[in-house]
């Protein structure tokens, strides 16, 4: 399963050795031997809050419960992305919100509902 865009605003506030260790701890990792596992793919740097993702395991429940241990991973990690779309709208006018992004948690969403 592959997630070629999921914007979360909290990642950009993480730096590559705390979010790489992080993944580590937590054992969201990509298994070479038994061809299984989460892996990240940074689209641009890290500060921009753009990642993809991908699972791959030998079913596609496999696959989606990974996808969901990895998005919580990513929630616990940098925060929750619905509060953090309702702070961004309080705080901004009209012109200011843009209509042109995917925010994770809708990503998160759809994947869960799968």
């Amino acid at each position: 399963m592959y997630t070629r865009y999921l914007h979360h605003p909290g990642i950009s506030k993480i730096q590559y050795k705390t979010f790489f260790h992080m993944c580590r701890m937590r054992n969201i990792s990509f298994d070479l031997e038994q061809r299984q596992g989460s892996t990240f793919m940074l689209q641009d740097c890290l500060q921009s809050g753009l990642l993809a993702m991908m699972t791959i395991g030998e079913y596609r429940i496999d696959c989606l419960k990974l996808m969901c241990d990895t998005f919580k991973f990513i929630e616990e990690l940098a925060g929750n992305t619905a509060l953090i779309q309702q702070d961004k709208m309080i705080g901004s006018g009209p012109n200011d919100a843009r209509t042109d992004e995917i925010d994770a948690s809708d990503v998160v969403s759809a994947v869960r509902l799968i």
